[in-house]
């Protein structure tokens, strides 16, 4: 056997005595917490096509509520949430030793220096100003995660 950060490749050697490998897709979680239903719609599709397990939470308390019971591999945060603030849920998330290393990307439109100075001192992995590229995402969603990055094609 094989172990990748996101693949496991088992050799059907054993069972089948083909020698081929199989591939199977390890699925990672990604949490979004948005309270925008178009964006959460963009994120989930962007996420799904990565082939990546998605719950989505649209306010604070429901985001700490998901990650207690869902445990993501990776958080897409919004910064201005109903009922608790992203940056209070990113504090949470940092209190607790079973969350703190939990990666996470804010997608915001709070561009202010005080916010992104804030989000990066308690540790946000990414931070992303709305509206935002779609494929910049995807990359550091995938670097994140250790995702496969796709195979670039060279013309010449």
């Amino acid at each position: 056997m094989t172990y990748g950060t996101n693949k496991l490749r088992i050799s059907r050697q054993n069972a089948l005595g083909d020698g081929k490998e199989v591939s199977c897709l390890l699925r990672k979680r990604v949490l979004i917490v948005e309270d925008d239903d178009a964006i959460i719609e963009l994120l989930r599709f962007l996420m799904e096509q990565e082939g990546l397990e998605v719950e989505v939470a649209k306010d604070g308390l429901d985001a700490l509520t998901r990650i207690e019971t869902w445990t993501p591999d990776l958080v897409l945060l919004d910064l201005h949430l109903p009922k608790l603030e992203g940056l209070d849920v990113l504090w949470e998330m940092r209190q607790q030793p079973r969350w703190k290393n939990i990666p996470v990307v804010i997608i915001s439109v709070d561009s202010s220096p005080q916010s992104m100075l804030q989000g990066w001192r308690l540790g946000v992995d990414s931070y992303f100003v709305k509206p935002f590229d779609p494929d910049e995402l995807v990359r550091v969603v995938r670097r994140i995660l250790s995702l496969p990055q796709p195979e670039m094609s060279v013309n010449a």
